[in-house]
């Protein structure tokens, strides 16, 4: 059996891996090292593409991804700027629990956009999302990020950082924007010719 190679534009290591352990068989996903990418774009979609596109230096066919917490009393803040928030996950956690420290309404949502660029100037985008609320409190060591902090409605009340990587990935916002490039790639590209080798 042929495996499909996907070629992602990522610096983080975390993200890399998730996305690794949620691809089914016959895919396999390849870290495109261009550094640090300026995310300058006002959208996940813009941001996503801002990537992809970069990876075509290095590949004819490229995925960029950009995902956020967007969290209803915030005014869909941080979004865009979820890794910006603050100097590390755990700074990210602290700050936006005390944003939220007197506000009743923690409604929130995760949104992952995957785009995929093509040389021949073919681009698409996958968005996953998934609904949920902020705990008041961190709660479990796996996942990365907001993870701590993010109950998803679909859940039986953990966070994400409370379940296993197959349990997130089964529901989680970076999960259903992958099923659907992995359910569309091959009317997307020539996978003989176009994929990463």
């Amino acid at each position: 059996m042929s495996v499909v190679v996907l070629g992602l534009v990522t610096s983080n290591q975390d993200k890399l891996a998730e996305i690794s352990a949620m691809l089914p068989k016959g895919f396999e996903v390849q870290r495109l090292d261009l550094g640090e990418i300026d995310e300058t774009g006002a959208t996940f979609e813009e941001n996503a593409e801002l990537k992809a596109i970069a990876g075509l230096v290095q590949s004819s066919v490229a995925l960029g991804e950009d995902s956020g917490l967007e969290v209803e009393a915030l005014h869909s803040a941080p979004g865009v700027y979820s890794k910006r928030y603050a100097e590390s996950d755990v700074a990210r956690v602290r700050r936006l629990l005390a944003e939220l420290r007197d506000v009743d309404d923690r409604r929130a949502r995760f949104v992952t956009v995957i785009a995929m660029a093509q040389r021949r100037g073919l681009t698409q985008f996958f968005r996953g999302e998934v609904e949920g609320h902020i705990a008041r409190e961190p709660s479990g060591t796996n996942g990365f990020g907001y993870d701590p902090i993010f109950v998803p409605n679909e859940g039986d009340g953990r966070t994400f950082a409370q379940m296993t990587r197959e349990e997130k990935g089964r529901i989680s916002h970076r999960g259903r924007a992958l099923a659907m490039l992995v359910a569309n790639v091959g009317t997307l590209v020539h996978l003989g010719e176009d994929l990463p080798e």
